[in-house]
C-alpha cells in the first residue's frame, strides 16, 4: 500500500533463462510468468544490467506486447553498475537506454526506470509510474478529438494507394479501455499496410493521452449500404441511417472483442 492505494504485486520469481529451459518445472515457470502478465494491468519487466538483455528478456517483452499490458522496462541492481568510479552515472544511463531501445525497438514508447530493490532506491517512483501507466490504459477519448487527430494524420501523410485503389478511412472511435481500443472504418482493411497502420498507432501516441502505453487499432470495412446514396431518403432520414448502421457496426466490433477475450 502506497499512499492510501493498495497494489498487488505478483511476483514471477523462477523464470529462467531460455539456455536453462531443461526440465517440465522450468517450462511450467515459463508458462506461469506468461499467466501472471494476462492477470496484470501493468508489467515491470525487469532486467539486469550485470547480465544484459537476453532472448528470454525479448521473448517476454514480445508476449506483453501481444497482450497489449502497459509495460515499464525496470533495470534493477543499478547500484552495481555506478559502483565502478570510472563510469559517470549518466554516461551509464543512457548507454543502458541505448541498448534497450535498439533491443526493443517496436517497443520504444515503453517508459524505462533503474531502481535498486535491495535498498529501495526509486521504487517509489517506480509505483507512482506504474499508476500512471494505469490510468492512461483506462481513458476514453471523445469521438470528435479522435476524428480530428486522424483527419490532420491523414492531410501530414496521406495512405498510398494499394491494388489499384485509394485507400479510405471513413471514421474512428475507440470502443475500450484496457487497452484503449481503436477501430477505423474503412473501405477495405487490406489497403492498409503494416507500415501506415503503425503511423497512425506513433500518431494516436502523440497526440491522445496514450503516449506510454499499447494501443489496440482494428480496420474494418464499412457496411455498403451505408457508403451508398440514400435514393429518395431525406438528409435527416440518411443522418439517421447512417447513425442506426455506424451504432450496429460499433456493437459488432464490441461482440467480436468479448468473443476473443473469452477464447484467451
Amino acid at each position: 500500500e502506497m499512499d492510501g492505494l493498495s497494489f498487488i504485486a505478483i511476483d514471477t520469481a523462477g523464470v529462467k533463462r531460455k539456455s536453462k529451459v531443461r526440465d517440465d518445472l522450468d517450462f511450467y515457470s515459463l508458462h506461469r510468468a506468461e499467466r501472471s502478465i494476462r492477470r496484470s494491468n501493468v508489467t515491470l519487466l525487469f532486467l539486469d544490467p550485470t547480465m544484459g538483455i537476453s532472448r528470454l528478456d525479448k521473448q517476454l517483452a514480445d508476449y506483453i506486447a501481444t497482450q497489449y499490458k502497459p509495460c515499464i522496462f525496470t533495470v534493477n541492481k543499478w547500484d552495481l553498475v555506478l559502483s565502478d568510479p570510472e563510469v559517470p552515472a549518466m554516461a551509464a544511463m543512457n548507454r543502458f537506454s541505448v541498448g534497450v531501445q535498439h533491443a526493443f525497438r517496436s517497443l520504444n514508447y515503453m517508459p524505462l526506470a533503474f531502481i535498486t530493490s535491495q535498498t529501495g532506491k526509486n521504487v517509489r517512483a517506480l509505483l507512482n509510474l506504474a499508476q500512471s501507466l494505469f490510468k492512461q490504459s483506462q481513458r476514453r477519448v471523445g469521438t470528435g478529438v479522435l476524428n480530428r487527430v486522424l483527419r490532420q494524420a491523414i492531410a501530414d501523410h496521406a495512405p498510398p494507394m494499394r491494388e489499384n485503389r485509394v485507400p479510405r478511412i471513413y471514421y474512428a472511435t475507440q470502443v475500450s479501455t484496457e487497452p484503449p481500443t481503436i477501430v477505423l472504418f474503412v473501405n477495405s482493411p487490406r489497403l492498409f499496410d503494416p507500415t501506415y497502420q503503425r503511423y497512425l498507432l506513433n500518431t494516436f501516441r502523440e497526440k491522445l493521452p496514450f503516449p506510454d502505453i499499447p494501443i489496440k487499432m482494428y480496420l474494418r470495412a464499412r457496411s455498403t449500404s451505408t457508403t451508398e446514396g440514400g435514393g429518395g431518403a431525406s438528409s435527416q432520414d440518411q443522418d439517421a441511417m447512417e447513425l442506426g448502421l455506424l451504432n450496429q457496426e460499433i456493437n459488432e466490433v464490441l461482440t467480436d472483442l468479448n468473443d476473443d477475450g473469452g477464447r484467451r
